[in-house]
Protein backbone atom coordinates (compact mmCIF):
# COMPACT_ATOMS: atom_id res chain seq x y z
CA UNK A 1 0.00 0.00 0.00
CA UNK A 2 1.37 3.90 -0.31
CA UNK A 3 0.99 5.93 1.79
CA UNK A 4 -0.33 8.74 -0.37
CA UNK A 5 -3.95 9.28 -0.17
CA UNK A 6 -6.41 12.15 -2.68
CA UNK A 7 -7.39 14.92 -1.69
CA UNK A 8 -11.31 15.43 -1.11
CA UNK A 9 -12.45 16.24 -5.04
CA UNK A 10 -14.33 19.41 -3.90
CA UNK A 11 -13.66 20.50 -0.61
CA UNK A 12 -15.48 23.89 -1.70
CA UNK A 13 -18.60 25.35 0.81
CA UNK A 14 -20.76 24.07 -2.37
CA UNK A 15 -19.57 20.69 -2.13
CA UNK A 16 -23.24 18.60 -0.99
CA UNK A 17 -21.62 17.08 1.62
CA UNK A 18 -20.54 20.51 3.11
CA UNK A 19 -23.58 22.00 3.19
CA UNK A 20 -25.08 18.62 4.99
CA UNK A 21 -21.94 18.62 7.01
CA UNK A 22 -22.99 22.65 8.06
CA UNK A 23 -26.90 21.73 8.73
CA UNK A 24 -25.27 19.37 11.58
CA UNK A 25 -22.88 22.06 12.70
CA UNK A 26 -25.57 24.80 13.46
CA UNK A 27 -27.57 23.17 16.70
CA UNK A 28 -23.93 22.28 17.66
CA UNK A 29 -22.66 25.83 17.16
CA UNK A 30 -25.40 27.09 19.17
CA UNK A 31 -24.90 24.92 21.99
CA UNK A 32 -21.37 26.26 21.44
CA UNK A 33 -22.04 30.04 21.45
CA UNK A 34 -24.29 29.60 24.45
CA UNK A 35 -21.80 28.04 26.40
CA UNK A 36 -19.11 30.91 25.71
CA UNK A 37 -17.35 29.30 23.03
CA UNK A 38 -16.34 30.97 19.58
CA UNK A 39 -14.51 30.40 16.54
CA UNK A 40 -11.21 30.37 17.26
CA UNK A 41 -11.47 28.23 20.21
CA UNK A 42 -13.18 25.98 17.87
CA UNK A 43 -11.22 25.88 15.31
CA UNK A 44 -8.01 25.18 17.14
CA UNK A 45 -9.46 22.11 19.27
CA UNK A 46 -10.70 20.60 16.13
CA UNK A 47 -7.28 20.41 14.68
CA UNK A 48 -6.51 17.26 16.71
CA UNK A 49 -10.01 15.77 15.97
CA UNK A 50 -9.16 16.33 12.45
CA UNK A 51 -5.66 14.59 12.95
CA UNK A 52 -7.02 11.57 14.59
CA UNK A 53 -10.38 10.77 12.01
CA UNK A 54 -7.36 11.06 9.43
CA UNK A 55 -5.66 8.36 11.43
CA UNK A 56 -8.62 6.25 11.87
CA UNK A 57 -9.04 6.66 8.08
CA UNK A 58 -5.73 5.55 6.71
CA UNK A 59 -6.18 2.52 9.44
CA UNK A 60 -8.93 1.40 7.46
CA UNK A 61 -7.82 1.56 4.33
CA UNK A 62 -4.59 -0.09 5.16
CA UNK A 63 -2.52 3.22 4.59
CA UNK A 64 0.53 4.41 5.95
CA UNK A 65 0.11 6.70 8.84
CA UNK A 66 2.88 8.99 7.50
CA UNK A 67 3.32 12.44 8.09
CA UNK A 68 2.77 13.53 4.68
CA UNK A 69 -0.69 11.12 4.35
CA UNK A 70 -1.53 12.81 7.73
CA UNK A 71 -1.41 16.19 6.53
CA UNK A 72 -2.87 15.33 3.02
CA UNK A 73 -5.96 13.76 4.14
CA UNK A 74 -6.82 15.79 7.08
CA UNK A 75 -5.84 19.31 5.41
CA UNK A 76 -3.38 20.28 8.77
CA UNK A 77 -0.29 21.45 7.97
CA UNK A 78 2.89 19.03 8.31
CA UNK A 79 4.18 21.26 11.52
CA UNK A 80 0.47 20.73 13.62
CA UNK A 81 0.76 17.55 12.46
CA UNK A 82 4.00 16.99 14.17
CA UNK A 83 3.02 18.95 17.35
CA UNK A 84 -0.01 16.90 17.75
CA UNK A 85 1.27 13.54 16.79
CA UNK A 86 1.78 13.01 20.58
CA UNK A 87 -1.95 13.23 21.29
CA UNK A 88 -2.92 10.16 19.12
CA UNK A 89 -2.20 7.60 21.62
CA UNK A 90 -4.03 8.77 23.77
CA UNK A 91 -6.94 7.67 25.63
CA UNK A 92 -10.15 8.46 23.54
CA UNK A 93 -12.62 11.01 25.57
CA UNK A 94 -15.45 10.26 23.12
CA UNK A 95 -15.25 6.75 23.93
CA UNK A 96 -16.31 7.63 27.03
CA UNK A 97 -18.98 10.13 27.29
CA UNK A 98 -22.14 9.01 27.76
CA UNK A 99 -20.73 5.44 29.00
CA UNK A 100 -23.60 4.50 31.78
CA UNK A 101 -22.63 5.09 35.19
CA UNK A 102 -23.83 2.69 38.01
CA UNK A 103 -26.14 5.46 39.16
CA UNK A 104 -27.99 5.60 35.05
CA UNK A 105 -28.25 2.01 35.09
CA UNK A 106 -29.69 2.06 38.84
CA UNK A 107 -32.64 4.28 37.15
CA UNK A 108 -32.68 2.60 34.11
CA UNK A 109 -33.62 -0.59 35.46
CA UNK A 110 -36.04 1.32 37.94
CA UNK A 111 -38.00 2.32 34.72
CA UNK A 112 -38.30 -0.44 32.83
CA UNK A 113 -38.35 -3.13 35.54
CA UNK A 114 -42.00 -2.72 36.08
CA UNK A 115 -41.20 -1.07 40.03
CA UNK A 116 -43.00 0.94 42.15
CA UNK A 117 -41.88 4.71 41.59
CA UNK A 118 -41.03 5.03 45.30
CA UNK A 119 -38.83 1.88 46.98
CA UNK A 120 -37.47 1.22 50.71
CA UNK A 121 -33.65 1.78 50.88
CA UNK A 122 -32.59 -1.40 52.35
CA UNK A 123 -34.42 -4.75 52.80
CA UNK A 124 -35.34 -7.60 50.59
CA UNK A 125 -36.88 -7.05 46.78
CA UNK A 126 -38.33 -4.04 45.79
CA UNK A 127 -35.88 -2.45 47.70
CA UNK A 128 -33.07 -0.23 46.10
CA UNK A 129 -30.57 -2.07 48.08
CA UNK A 130 -31.88 -4.90 46.04
CA UNK A 131 -31.75 -3.12 42.71
CA UNK A 132 -28.50 -1.15 43.12
CA UNK A 133 -26.49 -4.84 43.69
CA UNK A 134 -28.61 -6.14 41.16
CA UNK A 135 -26.53 -3.82 38.40
CA UNK A 136 -22.66 -4.00 40.33
CA UNK A 137 -21.91 -5.67 43.84
CA UNK A 138 -18.64 -2.95 43.09
CA UNK A 139 -20.03 0.08 44.40
CA UNK A 140 -22.36 -0.03 47.69
CA UNK A 141 -25.90 1.29 47.92
CA UNK A 142 -25.66 4.02 49.74
CA UNK A 143 -23.02 5.54 47.03
CA UNK A 144 -24.76 4.85 44.48
CA UNK A 145 -27.87 6.57 46.03
CA UNK A 146 -26.15 9.43 47.05
CA UNK A 147 -24.91 9.97 43.22
CA UNK A 148 -28.80 9.98 42.12
CA UNK A 149 -30.08 12.61 44.75
CA UNK A 150 -26.90 14.52 43.99
CA UNK A 151 -27.88 14.63 40.58
CA UNK A 152 -31.55 15.51 40.98
CA UNK A 153 -32.89 12.23 40.14
CA UNK A 154 -34.00 10.65 43.06
CA UNK A 155 -34.75 11.85 46.93
CA UNK A 156 -35.12 10.13 50.28
CA UNK A 157 -37.34 10.52 52.82
CA UNK A 158 -38.30 8.55 55.96
CA UNK A 159 -36.69 5.61 54.68
CA UNK A 160 -37.30 5.39 51.10
CA UNK A 161 -36.77 6.54 47.67
CA UNK A 162 -38.41 7.84 45.17
CA UNK A 163 -37.84 8.44 41.44
CA UNK A 164 -38.40 11.55 40.40
CA UNK A 165 -37.95 11.62 36.48
CA UNK A 166 -39.57 9.80 33.63
CA UNK A 167 -36.00 9.03 32.43
CA UNK A 168 -32.62 9.26 33.46
CA UNK A 169 -32.33 13.03 32.47
CA UNK A 170 -29.88 14.40 35.31
CA UNK A 171 -29.70 18.57 35.91
CA UNK A 172 -28.66 20.43 33.40
CA UNK A 173 -25.83 22.09 35.18
CA UNK A 174 -24.13 18.98 35.88
CA UNK A 175 -21.55 17.43 33.23
CA UNK A 176 -23.32 13.78 33.29
CA UNK A 177 -25.90 15.54 31.42
CA UNK A 178 -23.70 16.75 28.71
CA UNK A 179 -21.61 13.68 28.60
CA UNK A 180 -25.20 11.71 27.67
CA UNK A 181 -26.28 14.27 24.99
CA UNK A 182 -22.73 14.29 23.04
CA UNK A 183 -22.44 10.13 23.50
CA UNK A 184 -25.81 9.87 22.42
CA UNK A 185 -25.84 12.43 19.72
CA UNK A 186 -21.81 11.14 18.22
CA UNK A 187 -23.07 7.69 18.40
CA UNK A 188 -26.47 8.61 16.24
CA UNK A 189 -24.00 10.40 13.18
CA UNK A 190 -21.75 7.69 13.36
CA UNK A 191 -24.23 5.75 12.49
CA UNK A 192 -25.10 7.60 9.79
CA UNK A 193 -22.07 7.89 8.80
CA UNK A 194 -21.38 4.25 8.55
CA UNK A 195 -24.56 3.91 6.38
CA UNK A 196 -23.62 6.56 4.13
CA UNK A 197 -19.50 5.76 3.27
CA UNK A 198 -18.58 2.72 4.73
CA UNK A 199 -19.31 0.53 1.41
CA UNK A 200 -20.04 -2.47 3.86
CA UNK A 201 -23.48 -4.43 3.31
CA UNK A 202 -24.11 -3.82 7.51
CA UNK A 203 -26.21 -0.83 7.78
CA UNK A 204 -27.24 0.53 11.59
CA UNK A 205 -30.60 1.76 12.36
CA UNK A 206 -30.88 5.12 11.34
CA UNK A 207 -34.58 6.19 10.63
CA UNK A 208 -36.66 8.45 11.56
CA UNK A 209 -40.54 9.80 11.00
CA UNK A 210 -41.20 13.25 9.72
CA UNK A 211 -44.87 15.32 9.97
CA UNK A 212 -45.32 18.92 9.23
CA UNK A 213 -48.03 21.49 8.97
CA UNK A 214 -49.18 21.08 12.43
CA UNK A 215 -50.73 23.09 14.91
CA UNK A 216 -48.94 23.31 18.27
CA UNK A 217 -51.27 21.63 20.12
CA UNK A 218 -50.80 18.64 17.56
CA UNK A 219 -47.24 18.70 17.85
CA UNK A 220 -47.18 18.30 21.51
CA UNK A 221 -49.71 15.13 21.05
CA UNK A 222 -46.63 13.81 19.02
CA UNK A 223 -44.50 14.55 21.52
CA UNK A 224 -46.35 12.95 24.11
CA UNK A 225 -46.85 9.95 21.78
CA UNK A 226 -43.09 10.05 21.33
CA UNK A 227 -42.76 9.56 24.90
CA UNK A 228 -44.84 6.70 25.57
CA UNK A 229 -43.34 5.11 22.82
CA UNK A 230 -39.84 5.40 24.17
CA UNK A 231 -41.18 3.69 27.67
CA UNK A 232 -42.08 0.76 25.68
CA UNK A 233 -38.36 0.66 24.00
CA UNK A 234 -36.68 0.97 26.93
CA UNK A 235 -38.40 -1.59 29.22
CA UNK A 236 -38.03 -3.98 26.10
CA UNK A 237 -34.49 -3.54 25.65
CA UNK A 238 -33.35 -3.45 29.15
CA UNK A 239 -34.98 -6.93 29.33
CA UNK A 240 -33.08 -8.58 26.57
CA UNK A 241 -29.55 -6.71 27.60
CA UNK A 242 -29.34 -7.37 31.33
CA UNK A 243 -29.00 -11.46 31.24
CA UNK A 244 -26.86 -10.75 27.92
CA UNK A 245 -25.09 -8.28 29.68
CA UNK A 246 -24.60 -10.59 32.95
CA UNK A 247 -23.62 -13.59 30.17
CA UNK A 248 -21.30 -11.50 27.80
CA UNK A 249 -19.04 -9.71 30.90
CA UNK A 250 -17.53 -12.50 32.38
CA UNK A 251 -16.24 -13.91 29.00
CA UNK A 252 -14.49 -10.38 27.88
CA UNK A 253 -17.48 -9.28 25.22
CA UNK A 254 -16.06 -6.32 23.91
CA UNK A 255 -18.40 -4.28 21.78
CA UNK A 256 -21.39 -2.12 22.94
CA UNK A 257 -24.75 -1.15 21.61
CA UNK A 258 -26.10 1.98 21.90
CA UNK A 259 -29.96 2.51 21.22
CA UNK A 260 -31.72 6.01 20.93
CA UNK A 261 -34.65 7.84 20.38
CA UNK A 262 -35.19 11.49 19.96
CA UNK A 263 -38.42 14.35 19.12
CA UNK A 264 -38.21 17.65 18.19
CA UNK A 265 -41.02 20.30 17.60
CA UNK A 266 -40.02 23.55 16.08
CA UNK A 267 -42.23 26.19 13.46
CA UNK A 268 -41.50 25.72 9.82
CA UNK A 269 -39.10 27.58 8.09
CA UNK A 270 -40.57 30.53 6.93
CA UNK A 271 -43.92 30.29 9.37
CA UNK A 272 -45.29 33.31 11.31
CA UNK A 273 -44.25 33.40 14.95
CA UNK A 274 -47.56 32.19 17.08
CA UNK A 275 -49.81 35.03 17.93
CA UNK A 276 -50.58 35.23 21.20
CA UNK A 277 -54.53 33.86 22.33
CA UNK A 278 -56.66 36.42 24.16
CA UNK A 279 -56.24 34.86 27.47
CA UNK A 280 -52.29 36.30 27.01
CA UNK A 281 -53.03 39.27 25.51
CA UNK A 282 -55.51 39.65 28.87
CA UNK A 283 -52.95 38.37 31.01
CA UNK A 284 -50.60 41.04 33.34
CA UNK A 285 -47.05 40.63 32.25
Amino acid sequence: MTDSVAPPSDPSPASPVMQHALTVMLPLVTWLLRSGVGHGEFAAALKPVFLKAAQQELLRIQGKPTDSALSLLSGLHRKDVRALAPTLGAPDAAARLGKPTPASQVATRWLAGDLPETLPVAGPAPSFETLARSVSTDFHPRAVLQELLRLGVAEEADGRVRLLKSAFVPDARHEETRGLVAGSVADHLAAGVHNLTSGEPRQFLEQSVFADGLSAESARALEKLATELWQEVLASMVKAAVPLCEKDEGAGGDHRVRLGMFCYSAPMDGAAPAMPTDDEEDSPP
